[in-house]
Order: C-alpha cells, then sequence, then structure tokens
C-alpha cells in the first residue's frame, strides 16, 4: 500500500487507524448503519481526514487539534467534513448530541474538554434545543490562537413534513446571530418529492437540465438524499454511497489526484464504508455552478 510521497509526519496515520471489533458505524448525521463488507482490520473513516490534512497549511495544528477533540469526547464521537472550496481544502467538525436540553455535548463542554486548544463564541444560550453544533478550522483559527469566530448550531423544525432543521450562526456579538440554512431529508427512493424540491428554488434554470445536472444517476443509489437552501446557494448531499460511487464524486468534483489515487488504490481497504458527499451550487447564466464540495465521516 502507498501514501503521498510527502515526507508528512501524517503519513503513517493515514494507514494506521484500522477497524477493531466493536467499532461503531456511523454517517454524517451520527446515525448508525450496516457496514457492506466486513471491516475488521480495514482502514477506518479518518483515514481520508488525516490525507486531507496532510494537504492543508497548518496541518500539525490541525492534526493535534483534531486528536485534542478525540481525547476531551473519545473516539467515533465527532464527524469531520473535508471539502474543496476554489480547489483549496477546507474542514469543518460537526459534534452531535440528540438529548438536546439534556446534552453531555455542549459548545461549553467541548471547549472545557479542549483545555485552551479552542475558545468559541459564548453567544449561545444553554437553553437552545440544538441537536449538532459545527465550526471550521483552518489557518485562520491557527492563527487566532484557537479562537472561533463563528458556530454553527442546528435545532429542529417541528411540523414539517419531512425530517428537517435549521442552522444558526453564533458570533461573540449576541446581535451578530444570523439564520443560516434549512435542511430537508428524504429517502433517496422518493425521487418525485426530491425533484419537486430542488425545483422549489431561486436558484432555478430550465427544471430538466437542473435535476440532471445535479441528481446524478451515479450517486442517487444512496440512503438518503439532503437539500438544503442557504443565503447564497443551495445543496445536494448523497447519503450512505458506497466507495465506487465515492471515486465517481471525486472525478466528478475534480478532487486532487492524489486523493483520487488513495482511494482508487486502498479501494479494497475502504469497501467496508458507507460515504456521504455533498455540493454547493449556485445559478449563474442560467448555468449550474459548483462552489464547494464536502466528504463526511467519524473520527
Amino acid at each position: 500500500m502507498s501514501v503521498p510521497e510527502s515526507g508528512s509526519f501524517l503519513d503513517d496515520r493515514i494507514l494506521s487507524e484500522r477497524i477493531r471489533p466493536g467499532d461503531p458505524y456511523r454517517n454524517y448525521c451520527w446515525w448508525p448503519y450496516e457496514p457492506p463488507a466486513t471491516g475488521e482490520g480495514k482502514l477506518r473513516a479518518s483515514s481520508l481526514l488525516w490525507l486531507a490534512i496532510q494537504q492543508m497549511p497548518e496541518a500539525e495544528w490541525l492534526a493535534e487539534t483534531i486528536e485534542t477533540i478525540r481525547a476531551g469526547l473519545g473516539d467515533f464521537r465527532s464527524v469531520y467534513g473535508v471539502k474543496q472550496i476554489d480547489g483549496q481544502w477546507s474542514l469543518e467538525m460537526y459534534l452531535y448530541d440528540y438529548e438536546r436540553q439534556d446534552r453531555i455535548v455542549s459548545v461549553k463542554r467541548l471547549e472545557s474538554a479542549c483545555q485552551g486548544q479552542l475558545q468559541f463564541p459564548d453567544t449561545v444560550g444553554e437553553n437552545i434545543p440544538y441537536f449538532m453544533f459545527s465550526f471550521d478550522l483552518n489557518a485562520a483559527v491557527a492563527a487566532a490562537n484557537g479562537n472561533v469566530d463563528t458556530v454553527h448550531v442546528y435545532v429542529g423544525n417541528p411540523g414539517s413534513t419531512v425530517s428537517s432543521g435549521i442552522s444558526y450562526g453564533f458570533k461573540n456579538d449576541p446581535d451578530a446571530t444570523e439564520l443560516e440554512n434549512f435542511y430537508f431529508f428524504f429517502d433517496a427512493q422518493d425521487r418525485e418529492q426530491i425533484v419537486d424540491k430542488v425545483q422549489c428554488s431561486a436558484f432555478l434554470n430550465e427544471p430538466n437540465t437542473l435535476v440532471e445536472t445535479l441528481l446524478r444517476r451515479e450517486l442517487m443509489e444512496c440512503q438518503t438524499v439532503c437539500l438544503a437552501n442557504k443565503r447564497t446557494s443551495n445543496t445536494v448531499y448523497f447519503s450512505g454511497v458506497n466507495v465506487r460511487q465515492l471515486k465517481f464524486f471525486l472525478r466528478w468534483q475534480n478532487y486532487p489526484d492524489v486523493f483520487q489515487t488513495f482511494v482508487a488504490e486502498h479501494e479494497s481497504d475502504l469497501d467496508h464504508l458507507l460515504y456521504d458527499v455533498g455540493v454547493d451550487y449556485q445559478i449563474r447564466s442560467n448555468e449550474v455552478h459548483f462552489v464547494k464540495s464536502g466528504i463526511y465521516g467519524i473520527v
């Protein structure tokens, strides 16, 4: 097996974290799933996280911070999103606790567990019934000594006919809280509802072209499709795709060769996992433009 010939301190870590008996399988919503193949001894989902971090500025600080989060909350308790934006890597971390107000994993708990490695806005009220929060980790956060400018907080959407939620951004200024996105989950078999939702958008070109461009048949054989309405774009997430579909996604979204090569060479070591992938898009001059894409997993 091979890894990128970078000489990075992460080279060994990319291949060293492997599935052990009893390890959980969870998707990007921290929901459990049944693995499609035997996994013991094969790579964990974290291998793709370490591979992406290896290519990022402040890689050593990012790796140290991820390990601090894991030490504070435990293995498999966090979800990562490694993303491509204009050909550059970015990283977002997601922390779930579906007990809401009775939660154990909160913004304050994570800050305490990180022992100064990260600091978060103190404007997120403890009585807000959020079940997840997320934040970006990047060179700017590293340069600010771990000070996170914005924490994204997710709450439910009672009354919706499908599983859905709402995200708000919190900063240190209590008057700067703002609505960020609505998202809706559909069974991937409910294609008619998914198409209707995609077409109910301010970001719309010729309907058939939009659907064909976004709802790729190579990815629609998955478990769930999530559609999000954001301030300046919309998003489509495909949850529960296999490693062959992941390879298609990487080609479709023009991921760096080093990432595509790694997945292709290690396909048999990654075939026990299901993956969650997504694209943000805008409509410009009546054409679909992808502005961000992401791959998600637990760590």
